[in-house]
């Protein structure tokens, strides 16, 4: 798969059109998981952030207590997780467009009808 980003590199000076970059997409080595729970932190570098995303489960030795089991952990630039965050929020919105609101409070959306 391959995609032309004409944001990848520098702007051209004013009166120049942007040079197109084709992107070649790899995924042969993509890990591929579900994820039911995320945590976000700064790292321990300026302008690092990182990225735990995993599964949100009961522990049945311990029913008051619930354990998040990490898949993968991606640290990024603050740039990369800025424009991950975006494009997040876009497909969100498309999503609450054509289906309605997603609702994050799970006493809510798990209420069983009166």
């Amino acid at each position: 798969m391959s995609e032309t980003n004409p944001l990848v590199g520098s702007q051209p000076p004013a009166g120049q059109q942007a040079q197109q970059v084709q992107v070649n997409l790899r995924e042969d080595k993509a890990s591929h998981f579900y994820s039911n729970v995320s945590r976000v932190a700064m790292g321990p570098q300026a302008e690092e952030v990182i990225l735990d995303l995993g599964t949100m489960q009961h522990d049945s030795a311990r029913p008051e207590s619930l354990t998040m089991d990490i898949s993968a952990r991606v640290y990024m630039s603050v740039f990369a997780a800025k424009k991950l965050a975006l494009t997040l929020s876009q497909a969100v919105q498309r999503y609450e467009q054509q289906l309605g609101p997603v609702e994050l409070d799970i006493r809510r959306r798990f209420k069983q009808p009166g």
